[in-house]
């Protein structure tokens, strides 16, 4: 079993708690979303891959966010800078184990909500790249709820009250962003598919079904539950299928893999029977 967490998803959370404390006058406009909240939501799940994520990710509810402070500005002040040629990557250097790395915290807004343009979202008067649009989001603005957000280190005693995406809705997130990468090598889309496991085997079934009705009962989030509903199938309904082989190469070699595949098709087909 995991031990103690991965020196790099500590320093991903203390540079959350960096930029929470940076802009904490929108506090109430940010939800916790990608593989932090999962864990939050999912903890170890009783896997043997431990969790790990080299950043954090924030929603931004544009109804909720103030025009002052200045998103930018404030984090710039704390030390962040915006990933060269990138839209809504803002990292800090820290140190892990001796090595300067670059961490970051991307904010999101859901694409619906993003305003005209491909990737930056449009968030007046904040600036044009401060976060770009983000499709399968939408749900994190309506299942949702407080958390409190520690370090990883014990030696951080800060904590900050904030809102954090639920677990249908991080589902919902996470299908989209599987999809929009379908087809690429890429680890983070394995790793993405792991952590949808990870939900569907910690999170009791009727939770999961619960979430899913309030997000296809919302305008704002109808749409994009509707598409993971047809796409869960599509990517978990087999072992074969393309989502349940990313999460038997993302969990290679520490956990069996006809295993966690026949897991994954069963509890995707649990949640799919409870969803009406």
């Amino acid at each position: 079993m995991p031990g103690d967490p991965d020196p790099l998803y500590v320093a991903a959370r203390r540079v959350l708690l960096d930029a929470l404390e940076a802009i904490e006058p929108h506090l109430s406009a940010l939800v916790l979303v990608g593989a932090q909240a999962v864990y939050l939501h999912a903890g170890e799940a009783d896997l043997a891959v431990a969790p790990y994520t080299t950043d954090g990710d924030l929603a931004l509810d544009p109804a909720r966010l103030e025009p002052e402070p200045l998103l930018e500005v404030s984090l710039e002040r704390a030390g962040f800078r915006l990933l060269e040629g990138a839209v809504g990557i803002w990292q800090e250097p820290v140190d892990v184990e001796g090595v300067r790395r670059m961490v970051g915290v991307d904010l999101l807004v859901p694409e619906s909500l993003g305003g005209p343009g491909r990737r930056a979202a449009r968030l007046p008067p904040h600036a044009g790249r401060t976060a770009r649009k983000v499709a399968g989001l939408e749900g994190a603005l309506v299942d949702r709820d407080l958390h409190k957000i520690g370090a990883l280190d014990p030696g951080d005693r800060r904590r900050f009250e904030l809102l954090v995406a639920g677990p249908a809705a991080l589902i919902v997130a996470k299908v989209h962003k599987i999809m929009d990468r379908e087809g690429d090598a890429d680890r983070r889309s394995d790793k993405d598919a792991l952590d949808v496991y990870r939900l569907l085997r910690a999170v009791p079934t009727q939770v999961l079904s619960n979430g899913f009705r309030m997000l296809l009962a919302d305008p704002l989030s109808r749409s994009a539950s509707e598409v993971t509903q047809l796409q869960l199938p599509q990517l978990f309904g087999r072992p074969s299928s393309p989502g349940s082989q990313m999460a038997v190469r993302a969990a290679y070699p520490l956990e069996n893999g006809e295993t966690l595949a026949a897991s994954l098709v069963a509890l995707t087909q649990d949640l799919l029977g409870a969803i009406p």
